[in-house]
């Protein structure tokens, strides 16, 4: 009997063994998987953002570029067949490229090259030594012979040279070539993403090619790392980030040498288990629900690293709480990078002002001196200094259709002093409409395109702008209408329009303007709508979304 009871005790006792080790082989499992999702998670979380920020950066660098480019169509001529420019229109275009590196804190060089003349202009930051530079001006002529892009073409490339590996973009308009280059570096993601984990790997991997940032990529699929991988649209390929989590193979492993000693001794099985349960079970539990916080959004919350009950776990908690820390200031650096983003596209739009405005005026009220008594001088005046103020002193790139309609009937105040009687215009919209918010000078530039191309001292020029609540399916805005009684679009100038293959139509340069900034600002190309009505006379349309709908206008 004796025997048997033994016999029976030590039976239980390993299947009670076997049970405890099972259900610590299988507390192990769940453990190491918790831990890798939860790398994995976070690690994405900052790699997102981060990629979100060389976007806005490179985005912000194609706006320089662009800019260049329209300075250089305004300063010569871009047909084939015509002269190379003048000394003093080189030393123009040399000021244009200096001044961009000044404005630009990424930007390495600017360039300009006249394919016909075999013509080359470059600029490049005194950061560079001067051996940098000359390899840098080679490699970048050669790249915008070997492959010249069209404004459409969004995509960046990398330009090794040396040992430094560039971003570089190019536009070809006309017999020109503009492009700009920066350096990698400047892109550096150890700076600006916490690493949830160790050994952490960054690269970017482009369609044609493989550049390593930081140590050698990790292509063999280890068991052992992390990897995560985040689409930039503008360069064509993703950057991946390969890490060992913070909680290693070796450390994981502990929880399962605790079987051999469950074979020792029982008593102390039972006490590790709820040891386990207490110091891995619940730390990781916290850690996974202060991921879903911060993945919601709540992006101040962070772990008290006294109740991570263990060294590992408290580095964990401190590696969570560093994350959500730069996820923060990476969202503020993100908010300043678009408020800048954002003063640059007013900046440009106030800088066409053509200076014939200014003379015009000028010379209306010398005319006026003639005819006019004082009081109706004084009156022009007054009008045209509220003109003046408006487009000088609105300091936020928004503004509401309401106000934007009230600048325009004081610019047609002016414009009847001049054309007493030929312009008559209406205005329709309800309170709703009237507080739309739109981009700065966005409708005032259709009424104006409107004048300049469809007026007649003949015949008074009807121009009626609306502006109308639309919900659909694939849309929840605001439609704005700008009509005239003019003579409408010619057919090809209004296909180029619409089809934006000719990204300057120099008649029409104003709405070539409106519709840069309608996908600069929704990143959609379907907004600007084209037409003639039936029965004479230019149809516009601006299909303003609204802001919850548009991501680059959203609050933090």
């Amino acid at each position: 009997m004796k025997r048997s009871w033994w016999k029976v005790t030590l039976a239980l006792l390993c299947i009670l063994i076997l049970l405890i080790g099972m259900s610590l082989l299988w507390s192990t499992l769940n453990i190491r998987n918790q831990v890798r999702q939860t790398v994995e998670q976070t690690n994405a979380h900052a790699l997102k953002l981060w990629a979100g920020n060389v976007q806005n950066q490179l985005d912000a660098l194609y706006e320089h570029l662009y800019d260049l480019l329209v300075s250089l169509y305004n300063s010569t001529e871009l047909r084939t067949g015509t002269p190379i420019m003048d000394v003093s229109t080189k030393q123009k275009i040399i000021e244009m490229m200096n001044d961009k590196l000044m404005v630009s804190t990424d930007a390495d060089a600017f360039f300009v090259l006249d394919t016909e003349n075999d013509f080359y202009l470059f600029s490049a930051s005194s950061t560079l030594s001067n051996q940098d530079i000359f390899r840098l001006k080679t490699h970048c002529r050669t790249a915008a012979l070997d492959a010249p892009l069209s404004l459409r073409e969004q995509s960046w490339k990398v330009l090794e040279v040396g040992d430094i590996s560039y971003f570089y973009k190019n536009i070809q308009l006309g017999k020109y070539i503009a492009g700009v280059a920066c350096r990698l570096s400047r892109f550096s993601p150890e700076k600006t993403v916490a690493i949830l984990g160790q050994d952490p790997t960054f690269f970017l991997a482009l369609p044609d090619q493989n550049l390593t940032w930081l140590g050698e990529p990790d292509w063999t699929g280890n068991p052992g790392r992390c990897t995560v991988r985040q689409h930039i649209y503008n360069l064509g390929g993703e950057i991946v980030l390969s890490a060992v989590p913070a909680l290693t193979e070796q450390s994981i492993a502990q929880p399962v040498l605790l079987l051999l000693i469950t074979a020792l001794c029982l008593a102390l099985v039972v006490l590790l288990l709820l040891l386990l349960r207490r110091l891995v079970a619940a730390p990781t539990r916290t850690l996974m629900e202060a991921n879903e916080i911060l993945a919601a959004g709540n992006i101040r919350y962070r772990l008290d690293e006294d109740k991570a009950r263990s060294k590992e776990f408290a580095a964990l908690f401190d590696s969570f709480n560093n994350m959500a820390q730069q996820i923060g200031n990476l969202k503020i650096e993100a908010y300043d990078l678009r408020l800048r983003e954002q003063s640059n596209r007013l900046t440009m739009l106030r800088a066409q002002i053509r200076p014939h405005s200014f003379l015009n005026a000028v010379t209306t009220i010398s005319n006026m001196t003639y005819t006019c008594r004082p009081e109706e001088i004084r009156a022009y005046i007054q009008v045209f200094a509220k003109y003046i103020r408006y487009m000088l002193n609105v300091s936020d790139p928004w503004i509401t259709v309401e106000a934007e309609v009230g600048h325009i009937r004081n610019y047609l105040k002016m414009q009847e002093v001049r054309f007493p009687g030929a312009i008559r215009f209406t205005a329709e919209y309800d309170a709703a409409a009237g507080e739309c918010k739109i981009p700065f000078l966005l409708l005032y530039t259709l009424v104006e395109n409107s004048i300049k191309h469809a007026m007649s001292l003949y015949e008074t020029l009807d121009i009626t702008v609306r502006c109308v609540r639309e919900d659909r399916e694939d849309f929840h805005g605001f439609c704005l209408t700008e009509e005239d009684s003019g003579q409408g679009f010619p057919e090809d100038v209004a296909e180029k329009l619409r089809s934006g293959d000719e990204p300057f139509v120099k008649e029409h340069l104003g709405l070539s303007n409106v519709r840069y900034t309608l996908n600069l600002t929704y990143h959609r190309d379907d907004l600007l709508r084209l037409s003639n009505r039936p029965q004479g006379g230019a149809r516009v349309e601006l299909w303003i979304p609204d802001k919850e709908e548009n991501h680059e206008t959203s609050d933090l």
